[in-house]
């Protein structure tokens, strides 16, 4: 699957197959989907994941993790913070108590 993002629209090619399936079932007052773990391994969405739908002109749904804007900060470094700890083995990442200092954004 690819995609790309132009003047606000997004363009996702994807197999024909899909990868799982399943069905959308009542969860109290609402809908729920379960997404299959063959879909989780090949993504990164996960416990706690903030996702977004988005729906086609002819109705189809994507889903896609939501990232903070890029004017906000505050949700920036939070999302920079919770990742942190997730980096591969031997990446050199920054001493854990590290919090800015003067004029620094993150």
């Amino acid at each position: 699957m690819s995609h790309q993002v132009n003047k606000g629209l997004i363009t996702v090619t994807a197999l024909a197959q899909p990868v799982a399936k399943g069905t959308i079932r009542t969860w109290g007052n609402s809908l729920g989907l379960r997404i299959p773990s063959e879909v989780l391994k090949l993504t990164k969405l996960g416990v706690g994941v903030e996702i977004g739908f988005h729906v086609s002109d002819n109705g189809e749904v994507v889903i896609r993790p939501t990232f903070p804007a890029a004017d906000n900060q505050e949700d920036l470094r939070a999302l920079f913070l919770s990742l942190r700890g997730t980096s591969t083995p031997g990446v050199r990442s920054h001493d854990e108590s590290y919090e800015p200092v003067g004029d620094e954004i993150i």
